[in-house]
């Protein structure tokens, strides 16, 4: 594979990793938004739970109340399994993200030296024609001599 190919392949990369983290972020602020409204629609439960206690509760009620606050801790822990799962491959994707970037970087450094490389040889072969070329001239000196 040429080092044009590469370069190319590797920045594709970057830029799949920044989109795969792009979507990460989108999926962990979703989560993230869905974990506050649980933890108000508890706080909220658990405000009107304990007015209703006061007022008192048949069992029947207590163990409706019981469920349902039940579900929503559930429900709580299972978005909060979900951002941490996110953070976890937030941190994966950013790594990769880190070493494809040093990949493209070192790539890019190759590439530059080879240009450099092949400038250098243009040049020398420039001045030796150029050397060359002065060479198979007469001196004006060496005419006048003759």
């Amino acid at each position: 594979m040429s080092l044009h190919s590469l370069r190319k392949v590797r920045a594709q990369a970057v830029e799949s990793l920044m989109m795969e983290l792009a979507q990460i972020a989108q999926a962990m602020a979703g989560s993230e938004a869905r974990y506050q409204a649980i933890e108000i629609e508890i706080q909220t439960d658990a405000e009107s739970y304990a007015r209703h206690t006061m007022q008192g509760l048949t069992i029947e009620a207590l163990l409706e109340w019981q469920g349902r606050m039940d579900a929503e801790r559930a429900a709580l822990q299972q978005v909060r399994h979900e951002i941490d799962q996110a953070a976890a491959s937030w941190q994966r994707t950013k790594a990769r993200l880190v070493e494809a970037s040093q990949e493209c970087k070192l790539l890019d450094r190759v590439a530059e030296k080879r240009q450099e490389a092949v400038r250098a040889a243009g040049q020398r072969q420039e001045q030796l024609a150029t050397d060359e070329a002065a060479s198979r001239r007469p001196s004006a000196g060496s005419t006048r001599e003759t």
